[in-house]
């Protein structure tokens, strides 16, 4: 009887840097859990032709490979495999995606996986539902030490549950400390947070505890040797987690929300946090029990 195949992270080249530092945040991950990479450039038979006056330019994909295989040489990592294929980038990296533990893509390419993150259709939304999507952004840079901080987004809801689960194993195996981030609804006849009296006492700042209480339960008994504090700034949930990656290395929230996290898969927020988060953003959509 065979042994049992090693869990696999896919990530998709492009043949831009960004596609690289993806390559370079998945080596990181399988390195540390025993972990395979399996890499595919898809050569997008969907493009428009090219005028017949044009010299040829077919991408038959090996400079992207080749490229790939220099920084699996220079990162010191040899369980990986380098695929090819022809197609849809999109779909084809979804289907690959299939029953993988994660999907890493850059957040800018040549190409661009752009569908992957801002699409709209109900396949893209299907596919993306059952992996952990992580879109790696072109200011991360791997070569500086890390910040030590995870940042977690909390809604309460399960799919938060999802995400607390990777951020705490996330943060446990680094060493990391963890932030856990609700941003409350504020009503608006309340005055604003600032003027309050004493916002720890105001009655967004008391419910925000009782929810992160509530989702956070079981979690710290889990992983007793992580280090974590609870943050509830009031305000949209883009601009809450964007200005808290500035000094993270990795924001996690979960794919399908139950209030302002909702929209994280394909919608506004999800668009506006992918684009401006300043480190890795990890979108958790398998579902975790605790």
């Amino acid at each position: 009887m065979s042994a049992q195949a090693s869990p696999a992270v896919v990530v998709g080249l492009d043949g831009s840097a960004d596609g690289l530092l993806a390559l370079n945040w998945a080596v990181e991950l399988a390195a540390r859990r025993g972990w395979t990479v399996r890499a595919l450039h898809i050569v997008d038979e969907d493009r428009p032709a090219q005028p017949l006056t044009a010299a040829p330019a077919r991408d038959d994909g090996t400079d992207v490979l080749d490229d790939a295989a220099d920084e699996l040489e220079r990162l010191g990592f040899a369980d990986a495999v380098l695929e090819l294929g022809y197609g849809h980038p999109a779909q084809a990296l979804l289907k690959a995606a299939d029953g993988a533990a994660a999907l890493v893509i850059g957040r800018r390419g040549a190409g661009g996986f752009a569908e992957l993150v801002l699409g709209s259709t109900s396949q893209v939304c299907a596919a993306l539902a059952r992996t952990t999507l992580v879109v790696v952004p072109d200011t991360w840079q791997p070569a500086l030490p890390a910040s030590g901080q995870i940042v977690v987004g909390v809604d309460g809801s399960n799919s938060c549950q999802a995400a607390l689960g990777f951020a705490f194993e996330f943060a446990a195996e680094r060493g990391a400390e963890l932030t856990l981030v609700h941003a409350p609804d504020v009503p608006e006849a309340f005055p604003e947070p600032e003027l309050w009296l004493d916002p720890e006492d105001a009655p967004w700042h008391r419910d925000a505890r009782a929810l992160v209480a509530e989702a956070l339960a079981g979690w710290p008994a889990k992983y007793p040797d992580v280090v974590f504090r609870t943050r509830y700034p009031a305000g949209h949930p883009v601009q809450v987690l964007a200005k808290e990656s500035q000094y993270a290395d990795l924001v996690v929230v979960g794919g399908r929300g139950r209030t302002e996290f909702t929209e994280l898969r394909l919608g506004s927020v999800s668009r506006g946090l992918l684009h401006h988060a300043q480190c890795p953003v990890a979108i958790v959509h398998s579902e975790v029990t605790g």
